[in-house]
């Protein structure tokens, strides 16, 4: 089956590929020129390197989209998320703005409100790396350990004086 192109978008087909900023894009932009001279996929895909679905799944986006559509690289990124940068970013300032006014932050907490905000459960993962996305750590680790002895304890146990037990 020969793709029909009219003169037009022949002409810009052509001209892209003289165009060294679409240079990346050579293979994609011939393929479908090819396509339009009546070549099979399977022959078009033996001579720029892509599968014949590769092929097919260009000029399908041409025709949807024009020149711009095979040009733009659409992968990589954040695919899958709940909430964009800007609600990620706004519940994070309600949240600071809560412990600013004295109530007790935790990530156990915050974990809770943001399931809430998205309406499902979602993975502790998914949200430490939001945290991390944003620039949130934890600020003061605590000052000692809970059960450390006091001042008086430690400076007893250093002083001590250990005799082995030797007998003469």
């Amino acid at each position: 089956m020969k793709l029909k192109l009219d003169k037009q978008q022949e002409t810009e087909l052509r001209l892209a590929l003289r165009n060294k900023d679409y240079a990346t894009y050579h293979r994609r932009i011939q393929s479908i020129l090819f396509r339009h001279e009546g070549m099979t996929l399977m022959a078009i895909s033996q001579l720029v390197g892509y599968s014949h679905q590769t092929i097919a799944n260009q000029v399908k986006k041409y025709l949807e989209k024009g020149l711009e559509g095979i040009v733009q690289d659409r992968r990589g990124g954040r695919q899958r998320f709940y909430l964009s940068v800007e609600e990620e970013k706004e519940f994070l300032n309600e949240q600071l703005s809560a412990s600013l006014e004295g109530e007790f932050l935790t990530v156990d907490k915050m974990f809770t409100a943001y399931q809430e905000k998205v309406g499902r459960k979602t993975t502790r993962e998914g949200f430490y790396a939001l945290l991390k996305r944003h620039g949130w750590r934890k600020v003061s680790p605590r000052p000692e350990h809970p059960k450390k002895a006091d001042a008086e304890t430690i400076l007893a146990s250093k002083n001590k004086i250990f005799i082995s037990g030797k007998s003469e």
